[in-house]
């Protein structure tokens, strides 16, 4: 083969290779970009909720603490009992206050013995110094005398006011003794059932001022109104107020059993929890269930807004973009105040590029966003994969996924031949 003929063959073979690639690339935008799932921007219900986790309790409970120290000899009675306001529910050993009481007492009294000793010693150094005043008059008492006679009857003064005190010292102490006597026997605070119990019988009661772990010797709950408290992130409750409607799912009642209710307390102080902050927030349940008891978990869902029939598109439709001030998607600079941050949707737009869509957003749940501006009912918007939507920018090649055998006809969303992102 001559020179010539080889430079035609490989002329020929160029020719070949660039009529195939130029087929490829003039046969349209179908099968050239990212394959993307669509769906149509439709008019749905959009509910947001704030979900949070806790237990049920009584609306109004009381802890039970001894304000003395002792022994328990008598609990009757037993935890789940009912109880009315009045009720003995703890009685606690009596001897020792018994005689410090009566201790304190005769104190007492002997205060009021020595306050009247006190009194008659004043009577005889007033008298006594008024016969001195009278020979000093008369000149016959000196004056060291007279000085002497005042001092008696000033002291003598001092003396009563000292023991007037130590008789209201005396006082308070037996009137104190008095309550702590009473202390012993401890009753119920209100009407309500026992539902937790700490002690037994044989048991010590310590005070609960003390601040000694178990000093709750007993709950005492109405439950007759219950509630279910719950812990909330700051982030979150910022959207909750009182009133608010609620759903309480237990979970000893299973899936199917879901409680009404309404928002009835929101703390105004939160505790760090980790790195997160959070708020106890109180459940009021409408018309409580009589198997519900204090302590079971409580899942709530608290409704903190509706949009009922609203254009709305899946969550991770839209997404946040940084642009210059031409609108041009761009890399986020610190310190540039002509960027800003918005919210897009994409569409595939003509030769198969994708449209981006500034949008306004509204209320939004786990699964759907109202969009309030920026697309029309019925507009073929991009949905996913993920992967795909997160690195999308304003005219990238994209395409519409090949749905699978069997996918029911006249969808919007298309599933790639490998499988779903």
């Amino acid at each position: 083969m001559t020179r010539s003929h080889r430079y035609l063959l490989a002329a020929a073979v160029l020719v070949a290779v660039g009529g195939v690639l130029w087929a490829s690339l003039s046969s349209g935008g179908s099968k050239n970009g990212a394959a993307v799932e669509t769906e149509r921007v439709a008019r749905r219900d959009v509910i947001s909720r704030v979900k949070a986790t806790g237990e049920i309790n009584p609306k109004r409970k009381v802890e039970i603490q001894s304000k003395v120290i002792g022994e328990i000899l008598s609990l009757p009675v037993r935890e789940g009992d009912a109880v009315k306001a009045g009720q003995v529910v703890v009685e606690i050993e009596k001897a020792t206050y018994e005689a410090v009481r009566d201790q304190a007492k005769a104190a007492l009294d002997q205060s009021s013995v020595n306050l009247e000793r006190a009194r008659a010693e004043l009577a005889n150094a007033e008298l006594s110094f008024k016969r001195t005043s009278g020979l000093f008059d008369e000149g016959i008492a000196s004056q060291d005398t007279l000085d002497r006679g005042r001092l008696e009857r000033d002291s003598a003064e001092i003396a009563v006011r000292s023991q007037q005190e130590a008789i209201r010292q005396a006082r308070s102490a037996y009137q104190r003794a008095i309550e702590d006597l009473d202390r012993t026997t401890i009753r119920a605070p209100m009407d309500g059932f026992v539902t937790a119990l700490n002690v037994e019988k044989g048991e010590t009661a310590v005070m609960g001022t003390m601040n000694f772990q178990g000093s709750v010797l007993m709950v005492i709950g109405d439950l007759s109104e219950m509630i279910a408290e719950v812990e909330v992130a700051e982030s979150e409750v910022v959207s909750l107020a009182l009133g608010q409607d609620a759903v309480i799912h237990l979970d000893a009642l299973g899936d199917t059993a879901a409680l009404a209710g309404k928002v009835v307390e929101i703390g105004s102080s939160g505790v760090k929890q980790g790195d997160v902050v959070k708020f106890r927030v109180k459940v009021g349940l409408d018309s409580p269930d009589k198997r519900v008891k204090p302590g079971m978990t409580a899942r709530v869902e608290i409704v903190t807004q509706r949009a009922k029939g609203v254009p709305a598109v899946p969550q991770q439709a839209v997404q946040m973009r940084w642009v210059d001030e031409k609108g041009k998607e761009v890399e986020r600079r610190e310190g540039d105040s002509t960027q800003r941050e918005v919210s897009v949707a994409y569409l595939i737009g003509a030769a198969g590029k994708a449209s981006r869509r500034e949008v306004k957003t509204g209320v939004h749940d786990e699964l759907w966003v109202e969009i309030g501006d920026g697309l029309a009912e019925g507009d073929q918007i991009i949905v996913g994969p993920y992967r795909v939507l997160r690195s999308l920018k304003q005219g990238d090649p994209v395409r519409l996924a090949e749905r699978k055998k069997g996918d029911a006809k006249g969808g919007d969303t298309g599933k790639e031949k490998t499988g779903a992102d």
